[in-house]
């Protein structure tokens, strides 16, 4: 009898201890992580895959012809055989239809004018993960067809003749 008290008294000491169930309070507790006096952690080492050796990220050495940009200038000139206004629009983003048909994906544009003459040159921000462009100029005739072709990106610049 006096065990199956201490068993009892031992349980219910243990479960308000631990603070009951998890309950269903939306209320976020924090705990502060306790207090050290160790200094602070030196740089990590960074392992380096060949030969299993390891070097501190100081050790680094970046060529002095390194550019950190993420975007470059790429030219652009498109010389069709028109006189009239056409309006342009560069897209990095399509789809091809089974029957070959190009669709550019809208929010893809990176850039749109006028072309006066069959001429236009400019310049477009373009970025390493830019494969291919469409090129699209559009008469104010809406029943002749664009004129439209895909190119590769080419960091010398796109050249379009017809």
């Amino acid at each position: 009898m006096m065990k199956s008290l201490y068993v009892t008294l031992f349980s219910a000491a243990l479960l308000f201890g631990c603070g009951g169930g998890g309950g269903d309070d939306d209320t976020a507790s924090t705990v502060a992580p306790p207090a050290t006096d160790t200094p602070a952690a030196s740089p990590p080492v960074l392992d380096v895959p060949t030969g299993g050796s390891s070097a501190k990220f100081e050790d680094l050495v970046i060529p002095d012809n390194f550019d950190l940009s993420t975007t470059y200038d790429m030219p652009i000139t498109i010389d069709l055989d028109t006189t009239e206004p056409m309006s342009l629009s560069v897209y990095g983003d399509f789809t091809v239809a089974d029957d070959g048909s190009i669709t550019p994906i809208a929010g893809s544009r990176i850039i749109s004018g006028q072309i006066a003459n069959g001429d236009f040159n400019g310049v477009i921000a373009a970025t390493g993960t830019l494969k291919n462009l469409l090129i699209e100029a559009w008469y104010p005739d809406t029943n002749i067809p664009p004129f439209q072709t895909v190119v590769p990106v080419n960091a010398d610049g796109i050249n379009i003749s017809n």
